[in-house]
């Protein structure tokens, strides 16, 4: 079964298509460039009469926006159709973004009127379909609007359920003095290390495994520093300060002993001194742990590791392709506390194949048995690059109300453990159309996390596949800045990569994000 999409006025396609695909998860969802003619409805092409089609048009004149939409049939009747309007003030007459942010607003109000109706279906999280839901309470918060007034929009002009309208407000106020802190002259880090040992059933980020690389991570590390030592410098002498530097993968401490302590020395000198605030590494996978690496860690300043056993039951780390043990989770943690690490933040995931709510009781025991400083809750999303996606005959989804009872228990044990939401983000092809959400002990909030999720500062990024998103304040927009993502088209085109850096960088400095 299809549904078609349209929107008559032109823009918003994306938003549309996003609020229509949660209606209709198991069908496919397509956007049409053009209204198509009786003649050729897309319903009437084969057997397809049970097809939708969602046509959506707006108008904004200086002082009115309105909005409407309408449901039809594979053969054209209309099913179901809803028409919005509203006022605009001097504040948001006078501001671009913030109309477009109504116009959004107001268009996707009447799809969700006529899907609603049609599917009886009153998704959790309203119309706000797009991974960042904190930014819309950001901008709420920005206009002056109070607690109580931002979830009573939450609720009544967006249709965020009640607990979810909650934790996003919770969400902001713990993390709103590091968003507030950001400025046009500090950015943060990200290197990435795209090696594995294993590639997991779910995994869709850009890494490899290792056993088919051995022969050139030496030469990859040459070229990582290198983009690291041109650009890096370059900020330096302007000026700029590095708030956080995260070093992600992959599993960075899956590279040998010398590789890590030559990539972390080749990051010392370079910053020489440097104040920043965060540095963080994750060592995903403990079975690439051991006393030296932490210790060589722990020496060059890195102040915040991530050692993340994704679950605490042994069979189910077998069968997503994971190679190390629940006692190795344990024993590393251990280990990395002994070394004197006071910030180490786990990651576990709801829904995986296989699980249901005694798995997460026993996951969520073990873990407040080791008490970590940030504990992150990812619901499982069927990504299009992972095996899983390929695989969903061996490996059934775990059901929505089964993950949704399973986040339950990840919150009642948080609470319990003193921690607090510090940031949120949602992916497509969610289990559930839930939530990934951050937790966090008082005071060790991850600097980084909060400022890669909120979109006000500049991100740059170094490694194959790492993605630089520098911010421009007075548009409010994200320019990507994209390495390829093959390791050895990385190595032979780095001078390119750090030629667009650069390029970047010259813009910042120039103010002429119009030119972008």
């Amino acid at each position: 079964m299809n549904v078609y999409v349209h929107v008559t006025s032109g823009g918003f396609e994306h938003e549309i298509w996003e609020l229509t695909r949660v209606f209709f998860p198991s069908w496919s969802v397509k956007v049409f460039d053009h209204l198509p003619a009786q003649s050729d409805n897309p319903g009437e092409k084969g057997d397809s009469c049970g097809d939708l089609l969602v046509v959506a048009e707006y108008t904004c004149s200086d002082f009115e926006i309105v909005a409407k939409s309408c449901l039809k049939d594979g053969r054209g009747r209309v099913l179901f159709e809803s028409q919005r309007s509203q006022k605009l003030d001097d504040r948001t007459r006078g501001s671009y973004l913030k109309r477009k942010r109504e116009i959004k607003k107001v268009l996707c109000q009447c799809v969700y009127d006529v899907l609603s109706r049609f599917t009886g279906k009153y998704p959790n999280w309203g119309i706000l379909t797009g991974v960042r839901p904190l930014k819309v309470v950001h901008h709420l918060m920005d206009d002056g609007l109070s607690d109580e007034e931002v979830l009573s929009a939450l609720k009544s002009e967006y249709y965020v359920r009640d607990d979810k309208a909650s934790l996003l407000v919770e969400t902001a106020n713990n993390q709103r003095d590091i968003v507030k802190s950001s400025s046009a002259d500090t950015v943060s880090l990200y290197i990435h290390i795209p090696f594995c040992t294993t590639r997991c059933l779910y995994c869709s980020f850009p890494s490899v495994v290792m056993d088919g690389y051995k022969e050139i991570v030496d030469d990859y590390i040459d070229s990582l520093v290198t983009e690291l030592d041109k650009v890096v410098s370059v900020l330096l002498h302007k000026g700029i300060s590095i708030q956080s530097l995260y070093i992600g993968g992959g599993t960075p401490t899956a590279l040998a002993y010398p590789q890590l302590e030559r990539l972390l020395s080749a990051v010392d000198l370079l910053l020489d001194g440097c104040s920043v605030r965060e540095y963080t590494v994750e060592c995903g996978r403990p079975d690439t742990l051991d006393i030296d690496k932490l210790s060589l860690l722990k020496a060059f300043g890195v102040n915040r590791i991530s050692i993340n056993p994704q679950t605490m039951n042994q069979e189910t780390l077998d069968e997503i392709g994971r190679r190390h043990t629940v006692e190795q989770v344990v024993s590393r943690f251990h280990m990395a506390r002994y070394v004197g690490f006071d910030c180490i933040n786990m990651d576990i995931i709801v829904g995986l194949p296989g699980e249901g709510v005694p798995h997460m009781e026993k996951t969520m025991k073990a873990i407040a048995g080791l008490q970590p400083d940030n504990l992150t809750v990812h619901t499982l999303a069927v990504k299009r690059a992972s095996r899983l996606k390929d695989s969903l005959d061996k490996y059934p989804l775990t059901s929505d109300d089964t993950a949704e009872r399973m986040l339950e228990v990840c919150q009642r044990w948080v609470k319990r453990m003193g921690m607090v939401p510090y940031y949120l983000y949602r992916q497509k092809y969610m289990v559930g159309n839930l939530e990934n959400v951050g937790y966090t002990k008082p005071g060790k909030a991850c600097i980084y996390n909060i400022q890669m999720m909120g979109e006000n500062q500049t991100i740059w990024a170094f490694g194959a596949g790492a993605v630089s998103k520098v911010y421009f304040p007075e548009n409010d927009c994200i320019q990507r800045v994209p390495n390829v993502k093959d390791v050895k088209e990385y190595m032979d085109r780095l001078e390119e990569m750090i030629r667009r850096k650069m390029r970047f960088i010259d813009l910042c400095k120039g103010g002429v994000e119009d030119d972008l």
